[in-house]
């Protein structure tokens, strides 16, 4: 009985893995093995601050202690679908009452606005639980380079 319930598994595995094998990211080139489309075109130059508007207007600044910000990139969802959208993550660690603690926040671009947000980290059972969110934060903002973002801590 226990080997046949370790068959059942595999394919459930194989589903994950293939899923995760037609994601990527590139990094701010834009140039991933096939030479398609540039990030740096799709991202406004002024990403940074409008990144940094966003969150100004989302977290408590006062309490940022250390902030990141990524190179734009291009993210590719599952075996291609949606085509290659541009992607900036920020992190930053925050002071809580007790710890600190340390979030991100994934952007999407179009026509050089801010199109979607995302919490690359979420946790979501009902999608797969935290195996799941470490797979879509591999997947989206873990891949891209990051560099520090004093524009969110500036104000403190």
């Amino acid at each position: 009985m226990h080997g046949r319930s370790r068959v059942l598994g595999l394919p459930i595995v194989a589903v994950i893995l293939v899923t995760l094998g037609g994601c990527a990211t590139t990094d701010a080139s834009g140039a991933d093995k096939s030479g398609r489309g540039t990030a740096t075109a799709a991202v406004p130059p002024s990403y940074r601050s409008m990144v940094a508007r966003y969150l100004a207007a989302n977290v408590d600044r006062g309490k940022v202690l250390r902030a990141e910000i990524s190179r734009p990139g291009l993210w590719e969802g599952p075996f291609g679908w949606g085509g290659a959208r541009p992607i900036v993550c920020a992190r930053w660690t925050a002071q809580g009452p007790l710890i600190q603690q340390t979030y991100s926040l994934a952007f999407m671009f179009k026509g050089g606005q801010i199109e979607e947000t995302f919490d690359p980290n979420a946790i979501n059972p009902a999608a797969g639980g935290a195996f799941a969110a470490a797979a879509r934060n591999a997947a989206t903002c873990g891949k891209l380079s990051y560099a520090p973002f004093p524009e969110l801590v500036k104000s403190r």
